[in-house]
């Protein structure tokens, strides 16, 4: 592979859907961190840069949206990528970029290419 492997946290407190994430990033080539809660996914994202977010948006103790919005806050250069199967994309903070439940590999794969890809109409996190 010549571009570098991006580092990819993936978020989902369902076990099955973070491993089947995980591992079909892995495959592709990418350097991929699994957290099983937003809280432990905080604590990963504080301790070290990721370049993508890939979380699920319903999940107990904080939904993906706010876990997005306090990662913005410490790493405002890491894109996201919220998935979910119960809410409209339109419900989502604007720079996150969005794949409904169920998708397939390839869509995943398609989705994660262009939330990775630089977009200057896509504003970071303010401030």
């Amino acid at each position: 592979r010549s571009r570098m492997a991006a580092r990819i946290l993936v978020v989902d407190d369902e076990p099955a859907v973070l491993g089947v994430v995980s591992k079909a990033l892995a495959i592709r080539g990418y350097e991929t961190h699994a957290a099983s809660s937003p809280a432990r996914a905080l604590e990963m994202a504080t301790a070290a840069h990721f370049d993508l977010v890939v979380s699920d948006v319903i999940m107990p103790e904080m939904c993906g949206p706010e876990l997005v919005r306090r990662i913005a806050q410490i790493r405002p250069t890491t894109a996201v990528l919220l998935m979910s199967g119960q809410i409209a994309a339109e419900a989502l903070p604007t720079r996150a970029a969005f794949i409904g439940k169920p998708f397939l590999m390839k869509d995943l794969y398609l989705a994660v290419e262009k939330a990775l890809t630089p977009n200057p109409a896509r504003p970071l996190a303010d401030g």
